[in-house]
Order: C-alpha cells, then sequence, then structure tokens
C-alpha cells in the first residue's frame, strides 16, 4: 500500500527539525561564549616570563611608580624564593630581610588581578617606615614567575597565603607577627584565609585595599560595563565550568559573607569611585567584621588608587593601625 503524504504533515516536521537545529545552534553559540568568558575571566592573564627582567622605563608620576623604581633600584636586597602550594603549583615570590635580622616583624604583600608583584613596592617602604620587618612580595598564582594556568580571585590564593605564611615562620621565626597587605584580589585572597579555622595566630593584622565583596557581584557589574547587557544567565553558566573544573562554587569566593570569622584586626581601605570593586561591597565586608577594625573611603578615588589620591591619610591610617595592633599583642601578652 502507498501512504499517502500530507504535505502539512511533512511541513511541521521540517518546521519542528528546523527549530531544534536553530535552539541547538544558538545552544552551541552560548556555550562557546560562556567558555571564552570563562578563559577570559579566570586564565592566566599574561604568558609566564622566562626571565623576570627589570623594565626600560617607569612612569614615576604615582606613588605607584615612585615605589617601583625604589625596588627595581634597591633589586639586589631582594632574593628570589620559590615554594610549592598545596597542589604543587610553583609559587614565586621577592623576600628582604631585615636590615635587623633579630627583628620578629614581618609584612606579607599581595597583588591584584593582571598586575606585577613590584607594583606593592610602595606599600612595603611604608610598612618598612611603620616598623622594622622582613618583607615578602608574593607573585600570586598564574601571574609572573608563579605557575598556574588559572586565577581563582582569592580561593586558591588564600591557600597559597598559608604556604606563605609558613615561609616566613621558618625563616623569621615560630613567633614571628605577620602583617598582610592586599589590593583588590590579594585583599580577597587575606580576608578569604583570614576566615580560615587553621588560620595561625601569628598574623597580627591584615589591611585590606579595595576588596571585591564577591566574585559574583564583580563578573555581574563588569558584564553590565563592558557589554551593556545582564550577565545573570552567563555567569550562571560560568559557574558550572567552573564546578567542573575546579571542584568549587563561585560563591566561595565571597569575602563578606563570612567575614566574622576574621579573628585579627582589619583595616580596609575603599576608593570612592572605584567601579570595580564597589565601595558598598567593602563595607559591608567591613559591617561583618567582628574584631577590631576601620573603614577608611578615599573620595574620588578610583580602583587601587587609594594611596596615590590621599598618601597623607593614608599614611596616618596605616600607621594607626600598626600601633594599634602592637598595642593589642602587648596587652594579649603575645610581645
Amino acid at each position: 500500500m502507498i501512504l499517502a503524504i500530507d504535505t502539512t504533515t511533512v511541513l511541521l516536521i521540517l518546521l519542528v527539525l528546523l527549530v531544534l537545529a536553530v535552539t541547538a545552534l544558538v545552544y552551541l553559540g552560548y556555550m562557546r561564549l560562556c567558555r571564552k568568558l570563562f578563559n577570559e575571566v579566570f586564565r592566566r592573564p599574561k604568558p609566564m616570563p622566562k626571565v623576570d627582567r627589570s623594565p626600560k622605563e617607569i612612569d614615576q608620576r604615582t606613588i605607584y611608580g615612585r615605589g617601583k623604581n625604589w625596588f627595581y633600584t634597591n633589586r639586589m636586597e631582594f632574593i628570589n624564593v620559590r615554594i610549592d602550594s598545596f597542589d604543587k603549583t610553583k609559587l614565586s615570590g621577592y623576600f628582604r630581610p631585615s636590615a635587623d635580622r633579630s627583628s620578629k616583624f614581618a609584612v606579607i604583600l599581595l597583588h591584584g588581578y593582571n598586575e606585577h608583584p613590584a607594583e606593592m613596592s610602595a606599600y612595603a617602604r611604608l610598612m618598612m617606615r611603620q616598623v622594622q620587618c622582613h618583607v615578602l612580595i608574593t607573585h600570586m598564582r598564574a601571574h609572573c614567575m608563579s605557575g598556574g594556568k588559572y586565577c581563582t580571585y582569592g580561593l586558591y590564593e588564600s591557600v597559597d597565603l598559608m604556604k606563605w605564611i609558613e615561609f616566613i615562620r621558618f625563616q623569621v621565626g615560630h613567633d614571628c607577627k605577620i602583617f598582610i597587605f592586599g589590593r583588590s584580589m590579594g585583599a580577597d585572597a587575606a580576608l578569604l584565609a583570614a576566615q580560615q579555622r587553621e588560620f595561625p595566630d601569628n598574623v597580627a593584622g591584615i589591611i585590606a585595599d579595595c576588596p571585591f565583596e564577591s566574585l559574583e557581584k564583580v563578573l555581574l557589574n563588569e558584564g553590565k560595563k563592558r557589554y551593556n547587557f545582564n550577565m545573570a544567565m552567563p555567569v550562571r553558566t560560568i559557574n558550572q565550568i567552573l564546578k567542573k573544573k575546579f571542584g568549587f562554587d563561585i560563591n566561595r569566593c565571597d569575602a563578606a559573607v563570612h567575614a566574622g570569622r576574621i579573628r585579627v584586626p582589619v583595616l580596609v581601605f575603599a576608593a570612592g569611585d572605584d567601579n570595580v570593586c564597589l565601595p558598598d561591597g567593602a563595607r559591608r565586608i567591613y559591617d561583618n567584621i567582628r574584631t577590631p577594625k576601620r573603614l577608611v573611603v578615599i573620595d574620588h578615588a578610583k580602583h587601587i588608587m587609594c594611596y596615590d589620591k590621599a598618601p597623607a591619610v593614608y599614611e596616618r591610617e596605616v600607621r594607626k593601625f600598626v600601633e594599634q595592633c602592637v598595642v593589642r599583642l602587648v596587652s594579649l601578652g603575645k610581645m
């Protein structure tokens, strides 16, 4: 028997197939876009250099540029050091022993995303003026001379910090007192580390310059600025890729939600005109902290430009914070 073919049925089937094909293409295009965004966000921003060379020219119009110039002028005073992190990633750093080798104070400096460690030199000089201390400027994972293909915006970096604290304790002594100074992503790494139960009591205080409240909010904000598009759905998909690749949720990169677990004093700087790490996020981190704390908002400063915008205010606040931390250590019988 020859079956009569209904033209309407054929057209309907073709239409359904066409819709399915278009849907599949849209889905594949969407997933390709999300993977591209994932790599842009998390993949190493620059290849690892073979040699850490001094730049030919340094712009000294900012306080950070002058600090960088000081670092490379005194480069021979810094020792290249290297450690293995928890996942065997090779981490690099610059270590400068104190002029007073008996000093028990040290400062660990953590730079931000897509920055060179030398950008932290201005802060190193600032801390060295406050207290005779050993200095460690770290290369964050997936940056400069440190290994790693991916940056995790403070999560893995917070565990790396614990390894650097072990390094300082080995170099300076188990009774050493450590200040941690981080900006942007480095600030979040310090805050996330301090929320852990096993965070060492050697840490005397944390200075967090322009921390972000959560990575999710940074991505939503940056997506809105760059593409003028609500990134809620792509961010959820990026989170699924993140879970599959690293085994953790993007919500774990949230410095505010568990800030109440921090047991050391914290000084938070926020830039009034920061459109990357919004001042409201720094305020929420500050509000949740239960230890001695201070929030300083530098009006009209852009992201990570607080020190350059108001150097006198910045230095005064850091000096007061360090003094208060030392007094606290004495009152607790830890010095």
